[in-house]
């Protein structure tokens, strides 16, 4: 393997970013959340086994011809916050992997609880204001950046497909810096993908709770959530810790100054994708204590911009917003085949996580975008 492919695919995955295990019907135990009100469960007919089948010949089928699915390790399907499938492929339920991009939904919702807290004052924030000690890294127009653009993805900043990004992932040693000096590449406003701002939404994130994104998001997520990110493992996003990276189960790397990387990398599990969906589903709310205010999950859908992409209308707070078999769906997507999909009318959270090759991060493997058809062809419509 030579040194040239190693860098390649980890900056990539950095900006980019079979065995049945068991397929069960609604049960108690198999609960990812709060369940919703009786008359809700009861009201909602889930025709699983038709939905499985559906999924059965269409993965026969794709392994026949171009098996671009093959790189697959979970998919789990909830309705009303209550197990219909979930399955593994060369994998199991406490196998995590790189939810690649999805990070940046995350990070997008602890933003949205430090506004809440007070830790950020407004969402018309600018860099300038948000970032102080970078202020001589920053021209005019990068320091009036609003954190509402770096949410929206309409800062400006450097596209994903932009060759400086490479760089600033990998040879500079303080990418928030190297982010702002560089500047922008298109006028603010319009949508423009950009793994760059999402890390800036680390550093502000940071310096306005005073921790570490980690820290917080264990107090204010993972934990209650009773997702396992004990022990850690938090190495700086370069190639030669591909392999500490991989061993771990839970990792989140950070840049070489230590802040966690808000874009792409953290690792969870498939179930813990799914409770994070719920989340979304129940308003924020688990267990009966708020964790991410009503109000942004809501503004995260709301205050939205159109994006131009074949799988999604428009883009919110870091989401993504499109419509699956005549619904409002909102997603978080990853590269190489993550997935957090969910349909509220349908009390629906479709989660998948896929095995991506930090080598080879973009060698025949499905797309998000593919498992997002699955869900408008196959899963949505088995619920009524």
């Amino acid at each position: 393997m030579t040194r040239t492919r190693t860098r390649t695919g980890w900056t990539a995955a950095v900006v980019a970013a079979v065995t049945l295990a068991g397929c069960t019907t609604s049960s108690p135990a198999a609960r990812p959340g709060q369940s919703p009100s009786a008359s809700s469960t009861a009201a909602r007919r889930v025709d699983t086994e038709h939905m499985v089948r559906l999924l059965d010949v269409f993965f026969a089928n794709d392994a026949g011809t171009t098996n671009q699915f093959r790189n697959r390790r979970a998919l789990l399907v909830t309705v009303d916050g209550r197990f219909v499938v979930e399955r593994y492929w060369h994998s199991s339920s406490m196998r995590s992997g790189n939810i690649a991009s999805i990070t940046k939904t995350i990070i997008g919702m602890l933003i949205g609880t430090a506004l809440d807290e007070g830790k950020l004052h407004s969402i018309n924030q600018t860099l300038g204001q948000l970032l102080p000690s970078y202020s001589r890294s920053m021209n005019a127009h990068v320091a009036a950046i609003t954190l509402r653009q770096l949410l929206t993805m309409t800062s400006g900043l450097p596209a994903d497909d932009d060759p400086y990004l490479e760089q600033v992932f990998h040879t500079r040693q303080d990418w928030v810096r190297a982010i702002l000096a560089h500047g922008i590449t298109e006028q603010p406003g319009r949508f423009q993908y950009s793994s760059a701002g999402s890390h800036l939404l680390s550093a502000i994130l940071s310096q306005a709770t005073g921790r570490s994104v980690l820290d917080y998001a264990r107090e204010k997520l993972f934990d209650p959530l009773g997702i396992t990110t004990r022990p850690a493992a938090e190495p700086v996003a370069v190639p030669k810790n591909i392999d500490v990276y991989e061993r771990a189960g839970f990792a989140w790397p950070t840049d070489p100054q230590g802040r966690h990387t808000g874009n792409a990398l953290l690792k969870l599990t498939a179930r813990d994708m799914t409770k994070l969906g719920q989340l979304w589903l129940q308003d924020g709310r688990w267990n009966d204590r708020q964790l991410v205010p009503a109000r942004w999950i809501k503004a995260a859908r709301t205050d939205r911009v159109p994006t131009g992409d074949g799988a999604a209308e428009a883009y919110g707070y870091q989401v993504w917003l499109a419509t699956s078999d005549g619904h409002d769906a909102v997603m978080a997507r990853g590269a190489g085949g993550q997935l957090i999909e969910m349909v509220p009318d349908l009390g629906l959270v479709v989660a998948v996580l896929s095995h991506q090759n930090l080598l080879h991060p973009d060698v025949g493997v499905a797309d998000n975008g593919n498992y997002i058809g699955l869900v408008a062809t196959f899963i949505a419509p088995a619920i009524g």
